[in-house]
């Protein structure tokens, strides 16, 4: 990223990541998501602090995407850690759980994805 006003996807580095939530928390506690979303208001304290803190002119549209992105994942990763067996490594930063629970995830999220494509496929087909 040079840093330039228009780009189509943004290419989003941890620090990147941490600074932005740093941000939204601020706006968060200054009143400026009122509801589900920030305001107007909010979104201008938002690009501009990004711009001020990481020196990127980001786009509404690209913020609001990786916030949306990041608040999908936040829900899953809020439902994994309440299952029973799992837990959180602070030392990794990752959720923690037995080989067991992994294999039965992944066969899990295995299967929705062949049903999901095979869903596609049978409305491409359509």
């Amino acid at each position: 990223m040079d840093g330039s006003d228009t780009h189509d996807k943004a290419s989003w580095t941890k620090a990147m990541l941490h600074t932005f939530c740093d941000i939204c928390i601020t706006a968060i506690e200054r009143g400026m998501r009122p509801n589900t979303h920030f305001d107007k208001a909010g979104w201008k304290f938002v690009i501009q602090s990004f711009k001020d803190q990481t020196g990127l002119s980001l786009t509404k549209a690209q913020l609001k995407n990786k916030w949306d992105g990041i608040k999908k994942d936040w829900r899953v990763w809020k439902k994994l850690i309440t299952e029973t067996g799992v837990g959180w490594s602070n030392e990794l930063g990752t959720i923690s759980a037995t080989d067991e629970w992994w294999q039965i995830k992944i066969q899990v999220m295995f299967s929705l994805s062949i049903t999901s494509q095979n869903y596609l496929s049978y409305c491409i087909i359509c």
